[in-house]
């Protein structure tokens, strides 16, 4: 399972996010949901689906939608397409924004659709988003994984990562037949700790809330059991290990994939939702780059490339020496400009780094399809002031606590909800007689998702960043240096081919994957010339932006007088095309 980087704590893995499949124990009752449950404000599938039926309605010329997939549960997978030109937008450079991808980030779907909705509302009042969409082409996938995500709305609130397809997570040939229980009754799925002489936990001492490991070389010793709440429903020893769900799709990709993982699917993009996202890769050639909302980030702390030895000591990207596991260097430039632009536009200038990949879909377009992509939190808790109180046992002011962010996660929680902090509490459990059990932590899904009071202007700053991104693309641009006579009816032509956007025409792990379309070269010649010299057709190198430029040359005979086309086109950077005259300039 995919756990935030939270610590030691099993609170603050739920603080973060936890991400457990949940179920109710039979004839447990079911509690009332809270009119401040966490996803109050919120869209579920069919409420999504029809808010974007709705934006395309209202702009036709603009909006397109297209369903990629079809999840086990039956939900559609949707991307929509923002572009004026009906479908010449697909054949221009695209930003694609995928959401949704990990499911209890149901916040980064709202993010989403309100991305789509102020570009399309601003295209006829704006000029500056006119030109955006009269230049580029926006995808997005605003709810990657819909079964995990429908989750958030149901009775009782338990995060799940998984789809929708039956999987026996405890190989006993059932399926879903023990997952997470409400044991409290209070309709949400947090965690239960067992007094245990064995156990191996204990009460933080700065924040009860909190459990963390004994540490015996402070001779502290374990009091406590710690687990999610729930029952032995099939009275194997284990508790809450088989619960609903079943590929998480965040973890369905290929790179770095888990073989064997607990939701990691059968194979890699086994989920239609995953393989609906590569083909999409297929399909649309056009995708230069990706913003990826959801748990892995490298816009708050951007990817640092480094050198990895791989099999048998040699530089790893090929066969013989395995795959590359860190990005490289060369683009290093790229990842930090992106980090920079992403905390401008949207004024998140601090925030948590994320989670380490494993199958995400983030790392594969990356690695794999070999474009610059970057991903975000999309929220967090906001900092909060230190807490200078202290307690016996607890860390210094500045001293190595592995629960900070735990910590901080609390204190907001506390301060502004309330209601999704559970103290601990004892209750009677059937498969624990005679011991104490308490549970509490944090509710479900609400240190992932804001209010709803928040996401308009998280909204609008992530569209923000989003233009922004797309006026980083590289740009073509032909510039012919010179036409000379060398001899009766030849010409020499001199040109360059640069690129006077920001980003590279190619990432340089796009250039090792050797998957996105190269910048090609034409020369085309009329009736009566020859290219005596320089090649009909050639493709270039990636090309740095900001006007680096290479120089071709030709030896053309022909006519004075006569003409020549020269064009230089690629899929992720568009084209350029300049009609150059035989005569000397």
């Amino acid at each position: 399972m995919h756990r935030f980087k939270t610590g030691r704590s099993p609170i603050g893995a739920m603080v973060a996010v936890a991400a457990f499949v949940g179920a109710t124990a039979p004839g447990t009752a079911l509690a009332q949901r809270p009119a401040n449950a966490p996803s109050t404000g919120y869209l579920s599938h069919g409420a999504l689906t029809s808010a974007i039926d709705e934006v395309r309605r209202a702009n036709p010329s603009l909006v397109t939608v297209r369903e990629i997939a079809k999840s086990p549960g039956g939900r559609a997978v949707h991307v929509v397409r923002i572009g004026s030109g009906g479908d010449a937008a697909d054949k221009r450079p695209a930003v694609l924004v995928v959401a949704n991808a990990f499911g209890p980030h149901v916040v980064s779907s709202e993010v989403a659709l309100r991305i789509v909705r102020q570009m399309a509302s601003s295209y006829s009042r704006d000029t500056a988003m006119k030109r955006l969409l009269d230049q580029h082409t926006f995808y997005v996938v605003p709810r990657a994984n819909p079964d995990a995500a429908e989750a958030f709305f149901g009775p009782v609130l338990s995060e799940r990562t998984g789809n929708d397809e039956p999987f026996d997570s405890d190989r006993d040939g059932k399926v879903d037949e023990d997952g997470p229980s409400d044991v409290n009754g209070d309709g949400r799925i947090t965690s239960m700790r067992i007094e245990d002489p064995a156990g191996q936990w204990i009460a933080d001492s700065l924040n009860p809330m909190l459990m963390r490991r004994a540490d015996a070389t402070r001779g502290e010793r374990g009091r406590y059991r710690v687990m999610v709440e729930g029952r032995d429903l099939d009275k194997d020893g284990a508790f809450s290990e088989d619960g609903p769900g079943g590929t998480d799709i965040n973890a369905n990709f290929p790179n770095f994939y888990e073989y064997f993982g607990a939701t990691s699917g059968n194979w890699p993009l086994s989920a239609p939702e995953a393989w609906g996202i590569a083909e999409l890769f297929q399909t649309h050639q056009n995708i230069a780059v990706a913003y990826v909302l959801g748990p892995q980030d490298n816009v708050n702390s951007p990817w640092v490339g480094r050198r990895v030895p791989g099999i048998g000591g040699q530089p790893q990207g090929t066969s013989a020496s395995g795959p590359f596991t860190a990005t490289l260097p060369e683009d290093d430039p790229w990842f930090a400009e992106g980090s920079r632009v992403f905390k401008r536009t949207t004024g998140l200038s601090r925030g948590p780094s994320g989670v380490e990949g494993k199958g995400d879909v983030l790392s594969w377009i990356y690695y794999h399809m070999g474009r610059l992509a970057f991903g975000s939190r999309t929220w967090w808790t906001p900092d909060m002031p230190a807490d200078t109180t202290r307690r016996a046992g607890a860390p210094a002011a500045g001293g190595n606590d592995a629960l900070s962010a735990e910590r901080a996660t609390l204190r907001w929680m506390e301060a502004n909800r309330a209601d999704a902090v559970v103290p601990w509490t004892r209750v009677q459990h059937p498969d624990f007689p005679g011991q104490t059990v308490e549970v509490g932590g944090i509710a479900p899904y609400a240190a992932l998702n804001p209010p709803a009071s928040m996401l308009d202007s998280l909204g609008a700053q992530h569209a923000r960043f989003v233009g922004a991104l797309a006026g980083m693309l590289p740009r073509l641009e032909l510039r012919v240096a010179k036409v000379e006579a060398v001899g009766t009816r030849t010409w020499r032509i001199t040109a360059h081919v640069a690129n006077t956007g920001f980003l590279p025409t190619m990432s340089a792990m796009g250039a090792r994957a050797r998957w996105p379309q190269r910048v090609r070269v034409d020369l085309k010649t009329s009736r009566g010339q020859e290219i005596a010299s320089g090649r009909t057709m050639q493709l270039l190198n990636p090309l740095r932006g900001s006007g680096t430029s290479t120089e071709l040359t030709w030896v053309i005979v022909g006519d004075a007088g006569s003409s020549v086309t020269l064009s230089a086109a690629s899929a992720i950077v568009g084209e350029a095309s300049e009609t150059i005259t035989l005569r000397a300039r």
